[in-house]
C-alpha cells in the first residue's frame, strides 16, 4: 500500500528544480569531463598506442582488353575478382620474381589492394608498407608484373600504366573535436541519467505533502535547522496544527525516524515553542481563535526499541512522529508507522524536524524569505 502511494505522487517539477537545480554544475562538469576523455582516449589510441607509421603509393593502371565494350561484363577480371588476382599466380609469382629475397609473400599480399573504381578498364593498386622503400619496390614490381600479364594473357591486348603517387605518409584523420563531443554527449546522458535514477530512488521527506500523499498521516508542521531560512511561521503553524490535532489529548509520545538524538533535539525545540506561547499569552498576546490554545504534554523520553517502548507509546494520548529533513529516510518512515499502527498506537502526525528554510521559502513562496 504504502509502495502504491509513493508510486502514485507523480513528479513534482519545482520541487526538482530545487533541489538538483543547484546541482547542475555537476552534469556540466561531468559533460566537460567527458569531452576531456573522450578527446584523450582518441589521442591515446592514435598517438601512443598506434601502429607503426605507414606509406602509401598509387598507381592508376589501364586494361586494353581484347574485345569490344559491349562484352565487358562478362569478364572474368572484373571490379570484384582483381583484389584476389593480386595474390595468385601468374602475377604474384611475377611479382616476386622482382622484389629482394627478404621480401615474403603474406607482406606482398597484406600491402597490395586493387580495385575497379568506375570504368573497368582502370585499375587502381594501392601498396601500403611501413617503409617508403618497401612500397615503391613493392609497386614496381606489381606493375611489372601487371605488364607482363597484358603480354601474356589473350584476354589483354595490352597493361599500360597510366600513373603512380610517390609513398607518402598515411596521416591520420584528426577527428578529435568529434571524440571530445562524443565524450561530453555520452558523460552528459549518463550524469542526467543518473541524476533522474537518483531522484526516483530519494525517499526523503521534504515538505507536507511527502508525508500526507506517500504515508496517509498528517503533516503536523515543518521545524526549521537553525540559521536556514524563515522559522517564525512554520513554528506558528506547527504550534496552531498541534494544538488542533492534539485536542482533547493530555500527553503526546514523541519519537523519531531517525535517532534518539533527533528526538531529543526536536521535542527541545518543541518544549521551547510551547514555552514562549504560554508566556506570550501570559503577556495577554492573542491566542489562536482568541482563547488560549491546550496543548498535549510532550514526552520524548521514549526507549530505543522494544515492548518498553510500544507500551509507553500506547500509554500516551497520541504519538508525533518526528522525520528529519532530506535524509533518505522514506522507508524507515514507512516501516515506523506500520509498527505503530500494529502496535495500535494512536499516530496524531508527522513533525518534518531541522528543516531547510531556505527551501521552504522558495517551494512555497518563490523566494528566500527570512
Amino acid at each position: 500500500m504504502e509502495n502504491q502511494k509513493f508510486m502514485r505522487e507523480g513528479i513534482d517539477g519545482k520541487r526538482i528544480f530545487l533541489l538538483y537545480g543547484k546541482k547542475v554544475w555537476i552534469i556540466a562538469v561531468a559533460g566537460i569531463a567527458g569531452a576531456l576523455l573522450g578527446a584523450g582516449i582518441y589521442l591515446l589510441g592514435h598517438l601512443l598506442l598506434a601502429s607503426e607509421k605507414e606509406y602509401e603509393t598509387v598507381s592508376k593502371i589501364y586494361l586494353n582488353f581484347n574485345c569490344s565494350p559491349q562484352d565487358f561484363n562478362e569478364l572474368s577480371y572484373n571490379g570484384y575478382t582483381w583484389n584476389d588476382l593480386m595474390a595468385t599466380d601468374p602475377i604474384l609469382e611475377y611479382t616476386m620474381g622482382n622484389l629482394p629475397p627478404d621480401v615474403d609473400k603474406e607482406t606482398v599480399i597484406g600491402a597490395t589492394k586493387a580495385e575497379i573504381l568506375s570504368d573497368i578498364r582502370l585499375l587502381t593498386v594501392t601498396i601500403t608498407a611501413d617503409k617508403p622503400e618497401l612500397a615503391a619496390q613493392i609497386m614496381e614490381a606489381t606493375q611489372k608484373a601487371l605488364v607482363h600479364l597484358g603480354e601474356t594473357d589473350e584476354l589483354f591486348e595490352s597493361i599500360e600504366i597510366y600513373s603512380t603517387v610517390p609513398p607518402q605518409q598515411i596521416v591520420w584523420d584528426n577527428r578529435v573535436v568529434q571524440a571530445g563531443m562524443t565524450g561530453m554527449v555520452i558523460a552528459f546522458a549518463a550524469a542526467a541519467l543518473a541524476a533522474a535514477f537518483y531522484y526516483v530512488l530519494d525517499d526523503s521527506v521534504y515538505t507536507a505533502q511527502d508525508v500526507e500523499k506517500r504515508y496517509g498521516i498528517e503533516a503536523v508542521g515543518v521545524l526549521t535547522e537553525e540559521g536556514k531560512g524563515i522559522s517564525k511561521e512554520y513554528e506558528e503553524e506547527f504550534l496552531v496544527n498541534y494544538a488542533y490535532l492534539g485536542r482533547g489529548m493530555e500527553t503526546a509520545a514523541l519519537i523519531s525516524v531517525d535517532s534518539k538524538e533527533s528526538a531529543k533535539r526536536a521535542g527541545e525545540k518543541i518544549r521551547r515553542l510551547l514555552e514562549e506561547r504560554d508566556a506570550d499569552w501570559e503577556n495577554g498576546a492573542k491566542a489562536c481563535q482568541g482563547r488560549k490554545a491546550v496543548f498535549p504534554r510532550l514526552i520524548d523520553d521514549m526507549p530505543e526499541e522494544g515492548m518498553e517502548m510500544y507500551a509507553r507509546l500506547r500509554e500516551a494520548d497520541g504519538v508525533l512522529v518526528a522525520v528529519r529533513f532530506g535524509a533518505g529516510n522514506g522507508k524507515r518512515v514507512e516501516r515506523l508507522l506500520g509498527n505503530l499502527r500494529r502496535q495500535d498506537c494512536n499516530i496524531i502526525g508527522a513533525v518534518i524536524v531541522e528543516a531547510d528554510g531556505r527551501f521552504l521559502g522558495r517551494y512555497y513562496m518563490g523566494r528566500d524569505a527570512s
